[in-house]
Protein backbone atom coordinates (compact mmCIF):
# COMPACT_ATOMS: atom_id res chain seq x y z
CA UNK A 1 0.00 0.00 0.00
CA UNK A 2 2.83 2.65 1.10
CA UNK A 3 4.62 1.56 -2.52
CA UNK A 4 1.76 2.33 -4.28
CA UNK A 5 1.07 5.87 -2.49
CA UNK A 6 4.56 6.25 -3.47
CA UNK A 7 3.98 5.57 -6.41
CA UNK A 8 1.24 7.81 -6.67
CA UNK A 9 2.61 10.99 -6.15
CA UNK A 10 6.02 10.48 -7.88
CA UNK A 11 3.25 9.90 -11.21
CA UNK A 12 1.64 13.12 -9.61
CA UNK A 13 4.67 15.35 -9.59
CA UNK A 14 5.97 13.85 -13.10
CA UNK A 15 2.55 15.05 -14.31
CA UNK A 16 2.71 18.54 -13.51
CA UNK A 17 6.49 18.86 -14.45
CA UNK A 18 5.45 17.71 -17.73
CA UNK A 19 2.41 20.00 -17.48
CA UNK A 20 5.45 22.86 -16.83
CA UNK A 21 7.17 22.04 -19.45
CA UNK A 22 3.94 21.98 -22.14
CA UNK A 23 3.88 25.42 -21.45
CA UNK A 24 6.47 26.85 -24.07
CA UNK A 25 7.91 29.98 -23.26
CA UNK A 26 6.50 32.90 -25.46
CA UNK A 27 7.63 35.80 -25.58
CA UNK A 28 5.67 38.64 -26.48
CA UNK A 29 6.67 41.84 -29.04
CA UNK A 30 5.28 45.07 -28.17
CA UNK A 31 5.83 48.35 -30.15
CA UNK A 32 5.34 51.27 -27.89
CA UNK A 33 5.97 55.16 -27.67
CA UNK A 34 5.74 57.54 -24.92
CA UNK A 35 4.24 60.87 -24.24
CA UNK A 36 6.17 60.57 -20.49
CA UNK A 37 6.63 57.90 -18.73
CA UNK A 38 3.99 55.26 -20.07
CA UNK A 39 6.81 52.51 -21.36
CA UNK A 40 7.92 52.44 -17.67
CA UNK A 41 4.40 52.32 -15.84
CA UNK A 42 3.58 49.67 -18.70
CA UNK A 43 6.12 47.20 -17.40
CA UNK A 44 5.82 47.82 -13.79
CA UNK A 45 2.50 47.49 -14.03
CA UNK A 46 2.21 43.93 -15.44
CA UNK A 47 5.25 43.06 -13.92
CA UNK A 48 2.87 40.73 -11.38
CA UNK A 49 1.34 39.13 -14.41
CA UNK A 50 4.43 37.97 -15.85
CA UNK A 51 5.55 36.80 -12.25
CA UNK A 52 2.47 34.23 -12.15
CA UNK A 53 3.22 33.31 -15.83
CA UNK A 54 6.71 32.65 -16.06
CA UNK A 55 6.39 31.24 -19.42
CA UNK A 56 5.50 35.18 -20.75
CA UNK A 57 8.64 37.26 -21.67
CA UNK A 58 7.76 40.80 -23.00
CA UNK A 59 10.47 42.43 -25.82
CA UNK A 60 9.78 46.11 -25.50
CA UNK A 61 10.62 48.42 -28.45
CA UNK A 62 10.52 52.34 -27.55
CA UNK A 63 10.34 54.44 -30.34
CA UNK A 64 9.59 58.17 -30.65
CA UNK A 65 5.82 58.79 -31.88
CA UNK A 66 6.69 60.72 -35.11
CA UNK A 67 8.22 57.81 -36.42
CA UNK A 68 5.68 55.23 -35.05
CA UNK A 69 3.22 54.83 -37.76
CA UNK A 70 5.74 54.76 -40.49
CA UNK A 71 7.69 51.58 -38.53
CA UNK A 72 4.28 50.11 -38.06
CA UNK A 73 3.33 49.92 -41.28
CA UNK A 74 6.85 48.50 -42.43
CA UNK A 75 6.30 45.99 -39.75
CA UNK A 76 3.28 44.80 -40.97
CA UNK A 77 3.56 45.12 -44.75
CA UNK A 78 6.70 42.87 -43.97
CA UNK A 79 5.09 40.07 -41.98
CA UNK A 80 6.50 41.20 -38.83
CA UNK A 81 3.66 42.96 -37.03
CA UNK A 82 4.17 42.92 -32.91
CA UNK A 83 2.25 41.26 -30.65
CA UNK A 84 1.28 44.37 -29.01
CA UNK A 85 0.81 47.86 -30.18
CA UNK A 86 -0.27 50.95 -28.10
CA UNK A 87 -2.16 53.63 -30.28
CA UNK A 88 -3.15 56.33 -30.33
CA UNK A 89 -6.95 57.56 -31.27
CA UNK A 90 -5.83 58.94 -34.50
CA UNK A 91 -4.16 55.51 -35.58
CA UNK A 92 -7.08 53.43 -35.04
CA UNK A 93 -8.79 53.56 -38.23
CA UNK A 94 -5.31 53.74 -40.23
CA UNK A 95 -4.39 49.92 -38.69
CA UNK A 96 -8.22 48.74 -38.09
CA UNK A 97 -8.34 45.92 -41.56
CA UNK A 98 -4.66 44.73 -39.04
CA UNK A 99 -6.15 44.54 -35.89
CA UNK A 100 -7.28 40.71 -33.70
CA UNK A 101 -10.88 41.38 -32.59
CA UNK A 102 -11.03 41.01 -28.97
CA UNK A 103 -14.14 38.80 -28.97
CA UNK A 104 -13.41 35.58 -29.66
CA UNK A 105 -11.09 35.61 -26.53
CA UNK A 106 -13.57 36.73 -23.65
CA UNK A 107 -16.29 35.04 -22.12
CA UNK A 108 -18.78 38.08 -22.06
CA UNK A 109 -17.68 40.43 -24.66
CA UNK A 110 -20.39 43.18 -23.60
CA UNK A 111 -19.92 42.80 -20.29
CA UNK A 112 -16.02 43.71 -21.19
CA UNK A 113 -17.52 46.51 -23.34
CA UNK A 114 -19.08 47.97 -20.15
CA UNK A 115 -16.66 48.48 -18.10
CA UNK A 116 -15.41 51.67 -20.72
CA UNK A 117 -16.53 55.19 -21.20
CA UNK A 118 -19.45 54.98 -23.88
CA UNK A 119 -17.55 57.70 -25.68
CA UNK A 120 -13.97 55.61 -25.29
CA UNK A 121 -15.73 52.45 -26.13
CA UNK A 122 -16.82 53.78 -29.37
CA UNK A 123 -13.06 54.39 -30.79
CA UNK A 124 -12.71 50.86 -29.70
CA UNK A 125 -15.19 49.31 -32.35
CA UNK A 126 -15.15 48.62 -35.86
CA UNK A 127 -18.03 48.89 -38.24
CA UNK A 128 -19.63 45.93 -37.72
CA UNK A 129 -19.53 46.07 -33.82
CA UNK A 130 -16.50 44.09 -33.06
CA UNK A 131 -14.00 45.43 -30.18
CA UNK A 132 -10.40 45.81 -31.71
CA UNK A 133 -8.60 47.23 -29.40
CA UNK A 134 -9.02 47.94 -24.96
CA UNK A 135 -8.76 51.97 -23.89
CA UNK A 136 -5.74 51.97 -21.89
CA UNK A 137 -6.18 56.02 -21.12
CA UNK A 138 -8.40 59.04 -21.56
CA UNK A 139 -7.74 62.44 -21.93
CA UNK A 140 -10.97 65.10 -22.14
CA UNK A 141 -11.63 68.45 -22.51
CA UNK A 142 -13.07 70.62 -19.23
CA UNK A 143 -13.04 73.60 -17.45
CA UNK A 144 -10.14 75.15 -15.47
CA UNK A 145 -11.22 78.22 -13.14
CA UNK A 146 -9.27 81.27 -11.24
CA UNK A 147 -11.06 80.17 -7.10
CA UNK A 148 -9.20 82.84 -6.37
CA UNK A 149 -11.13 85.34 -8.29
CA UNK A 150 -14.61 83.47 -7.77
CA UNK A 151 -14.02 83.93 -3.82
CA UNK A 152 -13.40 87.58 -4.05
CA UNK A 153 -16.25 87.94 -6.40
CA UNK A 154 -18.32 85.75 -2.84
CA UNK A 155 -19.22 82.82 -5.26
CA UNK A 156 -18.46 79.33 -4.14
CA UNK A 157 -17.56 78.03 -7.69
CA UNK A 158 -16.91 74.12 -6.31
CA UNK A 159 -20.76 74.38 -5.26
CA UNK A 160 -22.00 76.32 -7.98
CA UNK A 161 -20.66 73.87 -10.54
CA UNK A 162 -22.03 70.98 -9.64
CA UNK A 163 -25.36 71.58 -12.08
CA UNK A 164 -24.67 74.50 -13.30
CA UNK A 165 -25.41 75.69 -16.73
CA UNK A 166 -24.34 77.89 -19.22
CA UNK A 167 -26.74 80.99 -18.30
CA UNK A 168 -25.51 80.55 -14.55
CA UNK A 169 -21.81 80.40 -16.06
CA UNK A 170 -22.09 83.96 -17.80
CA UNK A 171 -24.48 85.76 -15.30
CA UNK A 172 -21.05 84.07 -12.63
CA UNK A 173 -18.30 85.73 -14.79
CA UNK A 174 -19.76 89.05 -15.03
CA UNK A 175 -19.54 89.48 -11.42
CA UNK A 176 -15.54 88.16 -11.50
CA UNK A 177 -14.97 90.52 -13.70
CA UNK A 178 -16.79 93.14 -11.65
CA UNK A 179 -15.13 92.18 -8.50
CA UNK A 180 -11.47 91.46 -9.74
CA UNK A 181 -9.48 94.66 -11.36
CA UNK A 182 -7.20 92.30 -13.20
CA UNK A 183 -9.90 89.44 -14.47
CA UNK A 184 -10.87 91.29 -18.25
CA UNK A 185 -12.57 87.44 -19.44
CA UNK A 186 -14.43 85.36 -17.91
CA UNK A 187 -13.18 82.19 -20.28
CA UNK A 188 -10.79 81.61 -22.26
CA UNK A 189 -11.14 78.84 -25.32
CA UNK A 190 -8.18 76.74 -27.00
CA UNK A 191 -8.11 77.66 -30.66
CA UNK A 192 -8.86 74.34 -31.88
CA UNK A 193 -11.79 72.47 -32.94
CA UNK A 194 -12.01 70.06 -30.23
CA UNK A 195 -12.19 72.29 -27.81
CA UNK A 196 -14.82 74.19 -29.85
CA UNK A 197 -17.06 70.96 -30.36
CA UNK A 198 -16.94 70.39 -26.68
CA UNK A 199 -19.36 73.39 -25.72
CA UNK A 200 -21.44 72.18 -28.67
CA UNK A 201 -22.16 68.95 -27.43
CA UNK A 202 -23.28 70.22 -24.15
CA UNK A 203 -25.73 72.49 -26.31
CA UNK A 204 -27.15 69.34 -28.30
CA UNK A 205 -25.04 70.23 -31.29
CA UNK A 206 -23.82 67.96 -34.02
CA UNK A 207 -21.66 67.97 -37.13
CA UNK A 208 -23.36 65.26 -38.27
CA UNK A 209 -26.39 63.41 -38.77
CA UNK A 210 -27.49 60.50 -36.29
CA UNK A 211 -26.17 58.06 -38.54
CA UNK A 212 -22.75 59.97 -39.22
CA UNK A 213 -23.38 59.53 -43.26
CA UNK A 214 -23.60 63.01 -44.14
CA UNK A 215 -22.52 66.48 -42.62
CA UNK A 216 -25.58 67.92 -40.72
CA UNK A 217 -23.97 71.60 -39.22
CA UNK A 218 -26.69 73.81 -39.78
CA UNK A 219 -28.71 71.56 -37.36
CA UNK A 220 -30.89 74.31 -34.36
CA UNK A 221 -28.87 73.32 -31.49
CA UNK A 222 -25.61 73.82 -33.25
CA UNK A 223 -27.09 77.03 -34.50
CA UNK A 224 -27.70 78.17 -31.03
CA UNK A 225 -24.51 77.36 -30.03
CA UNK A 226 -22.71 79.14 -33.02
CA UNK A 227 -24.56 81.80 -31.75
CA UNK A 228 -23.96 81.84 -28.06
CA UNK A 229 -20.50 81.21 -28.97
CA UNK A 230 -20.17 84.63 -31.35
CA UNK A 231 -21.97 86.61 -28.78
CA UNK A 232 -20.11 85.60 -26.31
CA UNK A 233 -16.89 87.24 -28.10
CA UNK A 234 -18.66 90.03 -28.81
CA UNK A 235 -19.56 91.34 -25.61
CA UNK A 236 -15.91 90.08 -24.48
CA UNK A 237 -16.65 87.29 -22.24
CA UNK A 238 -14.60 85.21 -24.35
CA UNK A 239 -11.37 86.90 -25.79
CA UNK A 240 -11.38 87.58 -29.92
CA UNK A 241 -7.86 87.38 -29.59
CA UNK A 242 -7.41 83.73 -29.38
CA UNK A 243 -9.88 82.62 -31.96
CA UNK A 244 -7.84 85.18 -34.39
CA UNK A 245 -4.82 83.39 -33.47
CA UNK A 246 -2.69 86.20 -31.78
CA UNK A 247 -3.14 84.78 -28.07
CA UNK A 248 -3.25 81.65 -26.02
CA UNK A 249 -6.18 80.19 -23.76
CA UNK A 250 -3.78 78.65 -21.22
CA UNK A 251 -1.49 81.92 -21.36
CA UNK A 252 -4.36 84.24 -20.25
CA UNK A 253 -5.68 81.69 -17.76
CA UNK A 254 -2.08 81.84 -15.98
CA UNK A 255 -1.47 85.02 -16.21
CA UNK A 256 -4.81 85.80 -14.10
CA UNK A 257 -6.60 87.80 -17.01
CA UNK A 258 -9.37 85.03 -17.69
CA UNK A 259 -11.34 83.42 -14.88
CA UNK A 260 -11.44 80.17 -16.63
CA UNK A 261 -10.08 77.84 -19.16
CA UNK A 262 -11.86 75.41 -21.30
CA UNK A 263 -8.76 73.03 -22.06
CA UNK A 264 -7.20 69.63 -21.63
CA UNK A 265 -7.17 67.42 -19.08
CA UNK A 266 -2.80 67.40 -19.83
CA UNK A 267 -3.17 71.16 -18.17
CA UNK A 268 -3.51 69.49 -14.84
CA UNK A 269 -0.59 68.80 -14.65
CA UNK A 270 1.29 71.66 -16.18
CA UNK A 271 -0.81 74.25 -13.94
CA UNK A 272 0.13 72.45 -10.88
CA UNK A 273 4.13 73.33 -11.72
CA UNK A 274 2.86 76.96 -13.10
CA UNK A 275 0.03 78.53 -11.39
CA UNK A 276 1.71 80.10 -8.21
CA UNK A 277 -0.16 83.54 -8.30
CA UNK A 278 -3.63 82.19 -7.48
CA UNK A 279 -5.68 78.99 -6.34
CA UNK A 280 -7.27 76.84 -9.06
CA UNK A 281 -9.34 74.01 -9.53
CA UNK A 282 -11.23 71.93 -11.88
CA UNK A 283 -14.70 72.55 -12.18
CA UNK A 284 -17.72 70.36 -14.30
CA UNK A 285 -18.43 71.55 -17.72
CA UNK A 286 -21.70 73.73 -17.90
CA UNK A 287 -24.63 72.14 -19.22
CA UNK A 288 -26.62 73.21 -22.51
CA UNK A 289 -28.12 70.31 -22.36
CA UNK A 290 -25.71 67.90 -21.02
CA UNK A 291 -22.17 67.59 -19.49
CA UNK A 292 -19.85 66.41 -22.55
CA UNK A 293 -16.17 66.29 -22.74
CA UNK A 294 -14.68 65.11 -26.38
CA UNK A 295 -12.82 61.90 -25.53
CA UNK A 296 -9.11 60.82 -26.56
CA UNK A 297 -6.75 58.89 -25.54
CA UNK A 298 -4.42 55.49 -26.35
CA UNK A 299 -5.50 52.15 -26.90
CA UNK A 300 -3.74 48.87 -26.46
CA UNK A 301 -3.94 46.05 -29.36
CA UNK A 302 -2.90 42.95 -31.10
CA UNK A 303 -2.81 41.97 -34.72
CA UNK A 304 -4.02 39.47 -36.78
CA UNK A 305 -0.35 38.54 -37.88
CA UNK A 306 0.51 37.97 -33.97
CA UNK A 307 1.91 34.19 -33.76
CA UNK A 308 1.20 34.78 -29.88
CA UNK A 309 -2.49 36.33 -30.18
CA UNK A 310 -3.72 34.43 -27.41
CA UNK A 311 -1.31 35.11 -25.02
CA UNK A 312 -1.27 38.82 -26.10
CA UNK A 313 -5.17 38.99 -25.46
CA UNK A 314 -4.65 37.22 -21.98
CA UNK A 315 -1.85 39.98 -21.35
CA UNK A 316 -4.21 43.11 -22.69
CA UNK A 317 -6.73 41.79 -20.58
CA UNK A 318 -5.05 41.66 -17.45
CA UNK A 319 -3.88 44.87 -18.12
CA UNK A 320 -6.96 46.68 -19.06
CA UNK A 321 -8.91 45.42 -15.97
CA UNK A 322 -10.52 48.12 -13.45
CA UNK A 323 -7.57 47.48 -10.73
CA UNK A 324 -4.28 47.45 -13.06
CA UNK A 325 -5.44 50.27 -15.70
CA UNK A 326 -6.09 52.23 -12.12
CA UNK A 327 -2.33 51.42 -10.96
CA UNK A 328 -1.30 52.13 -14.51
CA UNK A 329 -3.41 55.93 -14.80
CA UNK A 330 -1.93 56.84 -11.35
CA UNK A 331 1.98 55.79 -12.36
CA UNK A 332 1.47 58.18 -16.07
CA UNK A 333 -1.43 60.99 -14.26
CA UNK A 334 -4.02 59.93 -16.64
CA UNK A 335 -7.39 59.84 -16.84
CA UNK A 336 -8.89 56.14 -16.86
CA UNK A 337 -10.89 55.19 -20.16
CA UNK A 338 -12.49 52.51 -17.17
CA UNK A 339 -16.15 53.71 -15.61
CA UNK A 340 -15.38 51.47 -12.19
CA UNK A 341 -11.75 52.28 -11.39
CA UNK A 342 -10.99 54.16 -8.65
CA UNK A 343 -7.18 55.59 -9.50
CA UNK A 344 -5.40 56.64 -6.69
CA UNK A 345 -3.45 59.52 -7.97
CA UNK A 346 -0.41 61.17 -5.10
CA UNK A 347 -1.45 64.43 -6.26
CA UNK A 348 -4.53 66.64 -8.07
CA UNK A 349 -6.75 63.60 -7.63
CA UNK A 350 -10.01 65.85 -6.93
CA UNK A 351 -9.04 67.54 -10.71
CA UNK A 352 -8.76 64.68 -12.63
CA UNK A 353 -11.66 62.71 -11.08
CA UNK A 354 -13.78 65.94 -12.01
CA UNK A 355 -12.83 65.66 -16.20
CA UNK A 356 -13.32 61.88 -15.52
CA UNK A 357 -16.92 63.05 -14.12
CA UNK A 358 -17.62 64.46 -17.24
CA UNK A 359 -16.53 61.67 -19.66
CA UNK A 360 -18.63 59.21 -18.21
CA UNK A 361 -21.68 60.43 -19.03
CA UNK A 362 -20.25 61.70 -22.74
CA UNK A 363 -22.10 60.61 -25.66
CA UNK A 364 -20.68 57.69 -27.93
CA UNK A 365 -21.19 60.47 -30.93
CA UNK A 366 -18.75 62.53 -29.68
CA UNK A 367 -16.08 59.74 -30.30
CA UNK A 368 -17.97 58.60 -33.45
CA UNK A 369 -17.95 62.44 -35.36
CA UNK A 370 -14.59 62.81 -34.49
CA UNK A 371 -13.88 59.26 -35.96
CA UNK A 372 -15.62 59.68 -39.24
CA UNK A 373 -13.75 60.67 -42.30
CA UNK A 374 -16.36 63.41 -42.82
CA UNK A 375 -15.27 65.21 -39.83
CA UNK A 376 -11.97 64.23 -39.56
CA UNK A 377 -10.71 64.96 -43.51
CA UNK A 378 -13.40 67.68 -44.00
CA UNK A 379 -12.06 71.61 -44.46
CA UNK A 380 -14.94 73.09 -46.46
CA UNK A 381 -18.43 72.36 -45.83
CA UNK A 382 -21.58 73.79 -47.83
CA UNK A 383 -25.14 74.43 -46.14
CA UNK A 384 -28.41 73.35 -47.69
CA UNK A 385 -31.94 73.93 -45.88
CA UNK A 386 -35.42 74.30 -47.82
CA UNK A 387 -38.20 77.14 -47.50
CA UNK A 388 -41.54 74.89 -47.21
CA UNK A 389 -43.03 78.16 -48.38
CA UNK A 390 -41.36 77.48 -51.93
CA UNK A 391 -39.85 80.68 -52.35
CA UNK A 392 -35.66 80.27 -51.85
CA UNK A 393 -35.05 83.96 -51.36
CA UNK A 394 -32.87 83.96 -48.31
CA UNK A 395 -34.63 85.54 -45.14
CA UNK A 396 -32.52 87.95 -42.75
CA UNK A 397 -32.15 85.10 -40.54
CA UNK A 398 -30.75 82.73 -43.28
CA UNK A 399 -28.48 85.60 -43.95
CA UNK A 400 -27.40 86.26 -40.33
CA UNK A 401 -27.19 82.65 -39.51
CA UNK A 402 -24.73 82.00 -42.53
CA UNK A 403 -22.44 84.91 -42.06
CA UNK A 404 -21.97 83.72 -38.58
CA UNK A 405 -21.30 79.70 -39.38
CA UNK A 406 -18.92 81.81 -41.58
CA UNK A 407 -17.35 84.01 -38.96
CA UNK A 408 -17.43 81.35 -36.39
CA UNK A 409 -15.70 78.33 -38.82
CA UNK A 410 -12.94 80.35 -40.25
CA UNK A 411 -10.54 80.25 -37.47
CA UNK A 412 -10.97 76.75 -37.01
CA UNK A 413 -9.87 76.00 -41.22
CA UNK A 414 -13.01 75.10 -42.38
CA UNK A 415 -14.17 77.24 -45.63
CA UNK A 416 -17.86 77.60 -46.26
CA UNK A 417 -18.18 77.49 -49.45
CA UNK A 418 -22.11 78.61 -50.22
CA UNK A 419 -25.61 78.16 -48.34
CA UNK A 420 -28.27 76.64 -50.89
CA UNK A 421 -31.64 77.27 -50.01
CA UNK A 422 -34.07 75.07 -51.50
CA UNK A 423 -37.93 75.48 -52.61
CA UNK A 424 -40.26 74.71 -54.91
CA UNK A 425 -39.78 77.33 -57.76
CA UNK A 426 -36.30 76.47 -57.68
CA UNK A 427 -32.79 77.32 -55.41
CA UNK A 428 -30.85 80.59 -54.21
CA UNK A 429 -26.75 80.19 -53.91
CA UNK A 430 -25.71 82.93 -50.78
CA UNK A 431 -22.40 82.87 -52.54
CA UNK A 432 -23.80 83.18 -55.99
CA UNK A 433 -26.11 86.57 -54.55
CA UNK A 434 -22.83 87.54 -53.17
CA UNK A 435 -24.27 87.78 -49.29
CA UNK A 436 -21.47 85.66 -48.81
Amino acid sequence: MKKLLLFLVILGLMTASLGALAQQEVTLSVLWFNDANESEVFEDTVKDYLEQNPHVKLDMQVIAFSEFEQKLKLMISGGNAPDLARLPTALLPVFLPTLEPVDGYVDDIEAVKAGFMPAMMAYALSPDGKMVAYPTEATGNGMLVNKTAFDKAGIDVAALSQEWTWAQWEEAARKVIDANDNIKYGLAVDFTPHRFSTILYQFGGRMLNEDLTAVAFNNPKTIEMLSWFKRMHDEELIPKSVWMGSEKANELFQAGIAAAHIGGSWNINGYSKDITDFEWMAVRNPKGEINSSVPGGKFIASFQQSPNKQEAQKLMAWFSDATHNAMYCAGTFNLTSRVDAEVNYTANKENFDTFAEDLKVTPAYAAQEWNSPLVGKASAIILVHNHPSGDPTPSRADIEMTRTIVETARPLGIAVHDHIIVGKAGHASLKGLQLI
